[in-house]
């Protein structure tokens, strides 16, 4: 009997011992399972994390930015523009100005001239200043030959002189305009050119800085928009006005 109960209560650890390590085996197993198709989920995951764009949101995308380009390119472009056309009219007005300066310092009468819907300007003297080396000018001081500037618009714009009393350009009939004398463009390095050009009216500024009459010069540009540069009589002063659009 005792070895009955003995056989029984081993058959009985026996039978724990196999299900317990049945078990842990099956818990084993289960793990290794498990890690496998975390893995396998790791593997097909994207590196960055998050799913791509589709082509739907890419198009999207795309409309939005034409329809930005469209909005800000005009403006961009008319700045740009604008910005050329003041700089060249800047450029008229200094060397225009600096007519006035050179009338003060020299003591000579100086002209301004522009090309005749063309795109040069100069600053010369208006009377001879180097007919002998001992030429004597208003102020009483001897003179060598006077300084002389010229310059050149950019392709595309255009430069227009008017002066009171000057006769009005008509369509059909060319504008009064005459040739500078070659003593007056002596000594710049393109005098040769200039002389075969048609000039406006000269526009005059005196020793005292005053300008024989009011002027005004318009700078324009091949998109309708001009700058004007005006010349007071009295003071002599040279200002620039805003950008305006040309009526077509």
């Amino acid at each position: 009997m005792q070895r009955s109960v003995l056989s029984l209560g081993e058959r009985v650890r026996t039978d724990r011992g196999c299900d317990r390590s049945q078990l842990g085996g099956s818990m084993s197993a289960l793990t290794s399972s498990r890690q496998k198709l975390l893995n396998y989920r790791n593997l097909r995951r994207p590196v960055c994390g998050r799913r791509g764009f589709t082509l739907m949101e890419m198009m999207l995308v795309l409309a939005v930015l034409a329809i930005f380009a469209s909005l800000t390119v005009p403006s961009v472009v008319r700045m740009y523009r604008a910005r050329r056309l003041s700089e060249a009219a800047e450029h008229v007005r200094l060397l225009a100005a600096s007519a006035r300066v050179r009338a003060i310092e020299t003591g000579l009468i100086y002209q301004f001239c522009t090309e005749t819907n063309g795109t040069h300007f100069v600053v010369a003297p208006f009377e001879p200043d180097h007919l002998n080396s001992g030429t004597v000018g208003q102020n009483g001081q001897t003179m060598s030959l006077a300084s002389r500037a010229s310059g050149n618009l950019p392709k595309g714009f255009t430069l227009t002189t008017s002066l009171p009393g000057a006769a009005v350009a008509t369509p059909g009939i060319a504008p009064v305009t005459h040739k500078m004398a070659a003593v007056s463009l002596d000594g710049l390095p393109n005098a040769g050119e200039l002389a075969n050009l048609n000039w406006s009216i000269p526009i005059l500024f005196n020793p005292d800085g005053a300008a024989n009459s009011d002027a005004e010069i318009t700078v324009g540009d091949a998109w309708s928009q001009d700058i004007k540069i005006r010349v007071r009589a009295f003071t002599g002063s040279v200002t620039m006005s805003r950008l305006t659009i040309r009526k077509r």
